[in-house]
């Protein structure tokens, strides 16, 4: 049985693929018992876990530079994105990202507030969320505009194409407007989070390599996952109506 003190020692491509799956698993998961308000409650989720993990960056075997982590479940979030929009439609779509947006808003308003506490351990617990938190209000700021630009990017495309082809193909609404709302959200996060708003510029060369190059091969990867999610999803609901189910 595998420990949180064996997680560091599996290969950062096992721990991939495995991050990738479960992301799928809870979207369907969400999606099958919760029906609309399971997705949204992912969005929340995912955003708020996305730009926690964005902060670490690891080595993978297939690339040399340090890839940042998050890409996995920021990825997720154009799945459960898009798969709002075929199933509830664009509105809700949009909805949803704005959903995901004010989660990660009360999260942040709540730990500024509390970071304001004189803390009664010697500053143990301060400095962890000092540690953890000091970056985001860079962070916050980037990620307003990359999320919204690279979120409704992904809902205009998909309800685009969806609305030209049908119920037909949908593999191309799903690799298109999910492939190119990636690029444009993770350009424009890397740009803004670690050059123009960060404490200590990266240059454009490292942002490049590290953050924007090697995870948009990773997304462009998991973009072809995410039609797979999709067909999935397609087939666990072919008895299941498409309709808003009561969380009560």
């Amino acid at each position: 049985m595998i420990s949180i003190s064996d997680i560091p020692t599996l290969s950062p491509s096992i721990l991939l693929l495995a991050e990738y799956i479960f992301c799928g698993i809870f979207i369907l998961a969400a999606r099958r018992f919760f029906g609309l308000h399971g997705l949204y409650i992912y969005s929340a989720v995912g955003v708020i876990a996305a730009n926690l993990v964005v902060l670490k960056t690891t080595f993978f075997p297939y690339y040399d530079s340090p890839l940042a982590l998050g890409t996995v479940v920021f990825s997720s979030l154009f799945l459960c994105s898009d798969m709002i929009n075929e199933y509830y439609g664009k509105a809700a779509a949009v909805k949803g990202i704005w959903v995901g947006f004010f989660a990660y808003f009360v999260l942040s308003t709540f730990i500024f507030l509390n970071m304001g506490y004189v803390s009664a351990d010697g500053g143990q617990a301060q400095q962890a969320m000092r540690h953890l938190f000091l970056p985001a209000p860079a962070i916050f700021i980037s990620s307003l505009v990359a999320y919204f630009l690279g979120q409704y990017t992904d809902v205009f495309l998909y309800h685009v194409i969806h609305k030209k082809t049908g119920e037909r193909l949908l593999w191309v609404r799903s690799l298109v407007s999910t492939f190119l709302a990636m690029l444009i959200d993770n350009a424009v996060f890397s740009l803004l989070a670690w050059h123009f708003f960060a404490l200590n510029p990266l240059s454009f060369t490292e942002i490049f390599w590290t953050y924007i190059w090697g995870v948009s091969i990773l997304r462009f990867i998991i973009s072809f996952g995410n039609i797979g999610m999709m067909y999935l999803s397609k087939f666990l609901s072919r008895h299941q109506k498409a309709h808003v189910q009561s969380l009560f």
